[in-house]
């Protein structure tokens, strides 16, 4: 695959986990399965975000990062930890960003 291509996939799916990781940081109460299914998602894409990042170090070490809170968010969403969730959701976000500025 081109690496332009590439590199479209890592601005989809960064902006998209980005939209979601800033949907949980409002006070809103969401339901334990609200939670494991938001975490669900977020660990997909930043699955899917990962493996896309191959193409350049900097964004594959960004990718590791992000992808490292998320799936702490996971862990924590599937325990019924919101806080822990929301922590780790706001801790994945500024890798996401700078995701989202090196593909654009």
């Amino acid at each position: 695959m081109p690496a332009f291509a590439q590199k479209a996939r890592v601005h989809d799916y960064s902006t998209r986990l980005a939209s979601l990781l800033s949907d949980v940081q409002s006070k809103a109460m969401l339901t334990p399965a609200t939670w494991k299914a938001v975490a669900n998602e977020a660990n997909a894409l930043a699955n899917k975000l990962y493996a896309s990042a191959v193409i350049n170090a900097k964004a594959r070490g960004l990718a590791s990062d992000a992808r490292a809170h998320v799936r702490e968010m996971h862990k924590a969403a599937m325990k019924g930890d919101a806080d822990g969730a929301r922590t780790h959701a706001g801790l994945a976000l500024p890798f996401v960003y700078q995701l989202i500025d090196w593909s654009s």
